[in-house]
């Protein structure tokens, strides 16, 4: 018997509730949810990142995505929980059909997002429902749940950030009265550490500080956080700022006692529904996307020439671990996926300005590198072996930027079926890195641009084609975003992005094959095309030459010269020796 639902649903029963929801996120929509919030996982050991759970005194499900379909069925087993497939159906639209009219529906009103919050209430509108936001069931089952990192902070300097704090809050101004706002309220970890230039360290892989912001149309700052993280310098570098520091919890009061003339600006897509639903109902609230946000993504010139110098240690690191990698599998030597994620981890500890991991490596080997975001652990860490197929999907965070790419090797002898997808995969990689388009082009249609040459062979993956990237912040940014539903967001000049399509054979093998690009204009007059910025060889030796194009086959023999030109002057002679062949012209 799971013991954690079982005491969950004797609370749901004391509170007289109907149905109860768990959100995998935390009162700021953090990708990388602290370990006080993973509440989910607590309950039944789900680790992927996108979750829903649903628990009734007869039903427990939890919702997510394809990427973790086959994971998750295998940690989910004999929790009492059921993996529910969201391409087959929604927790709202289980709801719908299976509460009674005027039913009560509970959560925690800080782990979902305001747009969220309103969705639940328009499609349960129909039952009469009545929702409970203020609901945290948690310590029921619970006990010992850790207590949140208090990390302490540290400033960004201008030469890597390229614009000072005050300069970043003066282009803001005019954007909040632009959307005829009096006051922005962002509770967004990346936009606060970006507009004060602070970094931290409370989220894994993240360098950012819990915290909440209000910033006026006048330029006022109000700062919501844990003051004992602050040095001298720190608070003597916000009070030159003018930022005026309170207590955490001190947000709700503050916006529930805002004058009913303010105007408040909001995203409700990352405030949480317990943050909207505090502002003074006086208020005029204004939904919009935070203009932080966009005026991140858009890296100025200063943050792209760093981001160029951290790709070359980032370059360095990845090339000694294959040379390194490549060179134990030669000698017979055992190799498992969580020594190899160790030993990339330890070559990037050697490089400059490094900081952290900027997400839990992927290593995976043959049947685990089929399942996109496997991550290898004690009890699932499989030995490298000939004949077979490895991925890694890894990155760095570093004072000059954030990393992010995914190569595939094989161990040894290939089959047909893993070279022909190899190639496709690569093709579609390349047709993206070399488009052109016009200004303002939206993310689905460069995703198409790659994904078409997997159509034409019937093939085709369950993931996004690219994410947007911070700098020294979040490995995935919005609002870039490069996906079949990227109908929004326009990609922009200065906005970093992945480029990773891949393909995925249950039980075999998984490729990805990820280089980060940088939107920029080209040399026709209205048009947009990429930069490559990752450094990093492209293993040729699974290509299917037939399948590529003489612009193809260019593209990629002068990506892997530009590796070995940039990159061979910091690697040992056996290192260099090893990458001249692997960037061998073919």
């Amino acid at each position: 018997m799971n013991q954690c639902l079982h005491q969950l649903r004797q609370a749901i029963s004391a509170t007289g509730v109907d149905a109860y929801i768990i959100f995998n996120t935390d009162p700021h929509s953090c990708e990388y949810v602290p370990d006080d919030f993973l509440v989910i996982r607590h309950l039944c050991g789900f680790t992927g990142d996108n979750a829903t759970v649903v628990v009734t005194q007869t039903f427990a499900g939890l919702w997510t995505d394809s990427r973790f379909y086959i994971s998750g069925n295998e940690e989910l087993k004999d929790s009492g929980i059921t993996l529910m497939k969201s391409t087959e159906s929604t927790f709202l639209s289980w709801l719908r059909s299976n509460l009674k009219e005027g039913a009560v529906v509970a959560f925690d009103g800080r782990c979902t997002t305001a747009s969220v919050y309103f969705d639940i209430k328009k499609k349960l509108a129909p039952l009469n429902v009545v929702l409970n936001s203020k609901l945290d069931l948690a310590p029921s089952f619970w006990i010992d749940r850790p207590k949140g990192i208090v990390s302490k902070v540290y400033a960004i300097d201008v030469e890597y950030a390229g614009l000072s704090a005050k300069e970043k809050i003066e282009l803001l101004v005019p954007k909040i009265k632009d959307e005829s706002a009096t006051k922005l309220l962002t509770s967004d970890l990346a936009e606060i550490a970006w507009i004060l230039n602070l970094r931290a360290s409370d989220i894994s892989y993240c360098p950012v500080f819990k915290a909440f912001m209000i910033v006026g149309c006048d330029g006022s700052v109000v700062l919501f956080t844990d003051n004992s993280r602050f040095d001298k310098n720190i608070s003597n570098y916000l009070a030159d700022l003018g930022v005026v520091v309170c207590d955490y919890d001190l947000i709700y009061t503050a916006l529930s006692g805002l004058s009913a003339e303010t105007s408040v600006l909001v995203d409700v897509n990352s405030a949480s529904a317990e943050l909207y639903l505090s502002i003074n109902p006086q208020c005029k609230i204004i939904e919009r996307r935070s203009p932080i946000q966009l005026m991140k993504a858009c890296k100025n010139e200063t943050e792209l020439a760093n981001i160029r110098k951290t790709m070359v240690v980032d370059g360095v690191a990845m090339e000694k671990f294959f040379y390194w990698l490549e060179t134990q599998l030669a000698n017979s030597k055992p190799v498992t996926e969580l020594d190899a994620a160790a030993k990339l981890l330890e070559y990037r500890q050697q490089g400059e300005n490094f900081i952290s991991e900027s997400f839990e490596c992927i290593s995976a080997f043959n049947q685990h590198s089929a399942m996109p975001h496997f991550a290898p652990d004690k009890n699932n860490n499989l030995l490298l072996e000939k004949d077979g197929v490895y991925l890694v999907d890894s990155g760095g965070q570093y004072f000059t930027g954030t990393t992010d790419l995914t190569r595939v090797i094989p161990t040894g002898n290939m089959t047909d079926d893993f070279v022909t997808d190899y190639t496709l995969v690569l093709k579609a990689m390349v047709n993206i890195s070399m488009a052109l388009f016009p200004e303002k082009t939206c993310g689905s249609a460069i995703d198409a641009i790659g994904r078409v040459h997997l159509w034409k062979h019937g093939k085709d993956f369950g993931h996004g084609t690219g994410h947007g990237v911070g700098f020294c912040l979040n490995v995935h940014e919005g609002p870039v975003s490069i996906s079949p539903g990227a109908t929004r967001s326009k990609l922009q000049s200065g906005m970093v992005t992945s480029n990773e399509p891949g393909l995925y054979i249950e039980g075999k093998y998984g490729i990805r094959i990820e280089n980060l690009l940088a939107v920029k204009h080209s040399d026709f007059e209205g048009f947009n095309n990429f930069e490559t910025l990752t450094l990093c060889h492209i293993d040729t030796r699974p290509v299917r030459m037939e399948l590529l194009s003489e612009e193809e086959l260019n593209f990629i023999n002068d990506y892997n010269k530009c590796v070995f030109d940039t990159l061979s002057p910091f690697l040992t002679d056996d290192e260099k020796s090893y990458l001249k062949c692997r960037t061998s012209k073919i």
